[in-house]
């Protein structure tokens, strides 16, 4: 198959499916990593991160992505469509780039066809394609093969151009300021030369050192100055999982484990059969004396390195050493293939079809960007709170994001480009609470509640977080789901409403409590709730109400549907300063199918003073 107009087909063809698996990879918002990624490139000093782009010795953990992240920043906010759209596009690119690669070093258009077939989608990369956070992956990827690809194309017949090395230099610095993963470049440059020219320092081996030695010299230099920037980096060190610990067994263990995501569980690797495997592959490469398989193989032994060593990581990370992996098994179909008329265009069609219905099959969907912690804090708070002012501080009770992490204050600082912003997280780890030594007055107060932030009245946090006092809403004498303040006189035990204007449903817990504010004189406490027949049908299930820890009493859960309770309450009962709260409890309560428990449905509750009408 020549350079053809069917080549281009194959090649749009390919493209479009990729398209097909990875576009709701633009609909995506930020994710913890880009907070973490973002935040740390916003706060560090811009020239020392630009500086550090090409002073290769400078320990800036990515400087390249990081400045990317900057960019973005600076020029769209905090808005996560330009960023993303961009690296959607960097995956394109990188495909395109790829097959260039291969159409120059596999042997043909079929090889190259059949290589981007194998290594282009896969489902266990989800982080690839839904997280601005692996741009560091996309950009070592962008350099490998841009690398690759232009000292493939050197003449070898005299020196490349000074200018030629010095592009080739630069592009080795870019791909180690883009990951550590990076150092990699240059041992496969030097693979390269020695897998397609190895006669050349063979017999003139004087005349090979005084052209190629100069060059991996330098890259040599830079190579060793970058692993010496790694191990001083200390976003790098002080993270365990990126500790590397040189032992072949954990090496091979690491490569099982990554064969394993490669075939989606399907096959369970051991140690033993992933060597197999990369043996057998490189035997045949030297038995065929097929220089793409044998390159391709060392291309994977090399890249994979990196993250063998060092905790497990999820499958993105095979990103760049797929590649190696392609580029061997196309090799082996193709050679297979050239045996039988017409075989090599039928061969691309069967893998092509092969691997697409696998990785359908296989894959799973990308996590609904809408159920996103980053997104629904970032457009309530946007929506409710556009502005505010330097040093504002903020204490949640409960939020949505991961305990360790620090996204959330990352969040909340890039959302109002203001890092004096205090975040304190009650339950986040110690240093992201407040110091008890030194107590601090809190502008605002919040706590999660079904997928939103709820604002608790700041006057004195500790009342308001055992009693559920809001900061917008008073409580008096009545209840009524319907009321858009219902949550206000919500203390514990009630559920999310449906949010339907018309019939709202508001379950109850087996235990719940609500608050209200009336004067201390005789009243009667009535409510209505609904019980349904699943609810009505045992015997034995009752409903409790007291006040203020005292039992008013109880009323049987028999009569299915529309329930209306009204209990007399003592004037001594009800508090002439504060909240009088109201607990209801179900004995014997309703248990749904996956073991959660159920109160009451609830509509409606109020106090009334005895007499009054």
């Amino acid at each position: 198959m020549k350079r053809t107009g069917v080549e281009r087909f194959a090649l749009a063809a390919l493209l479009v499916i990729f398209t097909w698996f990875t576009w709701r990879g633009l609909t995506q918002f930020y994710s913890g990593d880009d907070m973490m990624n973002m935040y740390g490139a916003w706060t560090q000093n811009p020239w020392r991160l630009a500086r550090a782009i090409l002073f290769f010795w400078a320990p800036v953990y990515r400087p390249l992505g990081g400045g990317i992240y900057r960019v973005f920043y600076a020029a769209f906010g905090f808005h996560p469509e330009p960023l993303y759209l961009f690296c959607w596009l960097m995956l394109v690119g990188n495909l395109l780039l790829a097959h260039r690669w291969y159409r120059t070093v596999a042997g043909g258009a079929v090889e190259a066809l059949l290589a981007l077939s194998l290594i282009l989608f896969h489902g266990s990369f989800a982080d690839l394609y839904i997280s601005a956070g692996t741009i560091y992956d996309r950009l070592w990827f962008l350099f490998t093969v841009l690398g690759l690809t232009i000292f493939a194309r050197w003449d070898r017949r005299s020196a490349p151009p000074v200018s030629a090395q010095l592009w080739l230099v630069l592009i080795c610095i870019l791909c180690m300021t883009s990951k550590e993963s990076g150092v990699t470049l240059p041992v496969l440059l030097f693979l390269y030369e020695l897998v397609w020219h190895s006669e050349t320092p063979r017999r003139a081996p004087r005349e090979w050192l005084r052209r190629m030695g100069p060059l991996f010299g330098v890259l040599l230099v830079i190579t060793l100055v970058s692993i010496y920037r790694v191990n001083h980096t200390p976003e790098l060190q002080m993270t365990p999982a990126y500790r590397p610990h040189l032992r072949l067994a954990l090496w091979f263990t690491r490569v099982a484990e990554y064969f394993g995501i490669l075939s989606y569980g399907h096959i369970m690797f051991t140690a033993v059969t992933a060597s197999a495997l990369l043996g057998l592959l490189l035997a045949a490469g030297i038995f065929l004396r097929n220089r793409a398989m044998i390159f391709g193989v060392l291309f994977f032994v090399v890249t994979i390195t990196p993250v063998a060593v060092i905790a497990s990581r999820p499958g993105y990370v095979l990103y760049v050493p797929e590649l190696g992996l392609g580029l061997a098994l196309a090799a082996l179909i193709g050679t297979v293939a050239r045996r039988i008329p017409r075989g090599e265009v039928m061969a691309w069609v069967l893998v092509t079809l092969a691997v697409t219905w696998f990785h359908q099959a296989n894959r799973k969907e990308f996590f609904p960007t809408e159920f996103s912690a980053e997104r629904r804090l970032t457009e309530q708070f946007r929506r409710e709170y556009p502005s505010l002012p330097p040093y504002t501080k903020m204490l949640f009770v409960t939020d949505a994001f991961p305990r360790s992490a620090w996204d959330l204050t990352f969040n909340l600082r890039l959302l109002y480009h203001d890092p004096t912003v205090v975040v304190h997280r009650l339950t986040g780890p110690p240093d992201q609470q407040a110091d008890p030594a030194h107590p601090v007055f809190y502008d605002h107060v919040f706590v999660e509640e079904a997928g939103r932030y709820v604002e608790l009245d700041n006057t004195d946090p500790k009342e308001s977080i055992r009693l559920h006092i809001l900061r917008d809403y008073a409580v008096g004498m009545e209840m009524d789901v319907h009321r858009r303040d219902h949550v206000a006189y919500e203390v514990t035990g009630f559920g999310a409403s449906n949010d339907d204007a018309v019939n709202p449903i508001l379950w109850t817990e087996p235990a719940a409590r609500m608050k209200f504010r009336l004067y201390p004189a005789p009243a009667v406490f009535s409510m209505k709730i609904w019980v349904p027949d699943f609810v009505a049908r045992p015997s034995g299930r009752n409903l409790t109400v007291l006040v203020n820890g005292k039992e008013i009493g109880i009323h049987p859960l028999t009569k299915v549907g529309l329930n209306e309770v009204t209990f007399p309450v003592a004037a001594s009962l009800i508090p002439l300063n504060g909240f009088t709260l109201v607990d209801l409890r179900v004995s014997n309560p309703y248990r749904e199918p996956d073991g959660q428990e159920r109160g009451v449905v609830f509509s409606r509750a109020e106090f009334r003073y005895a007499g009054a009408h």
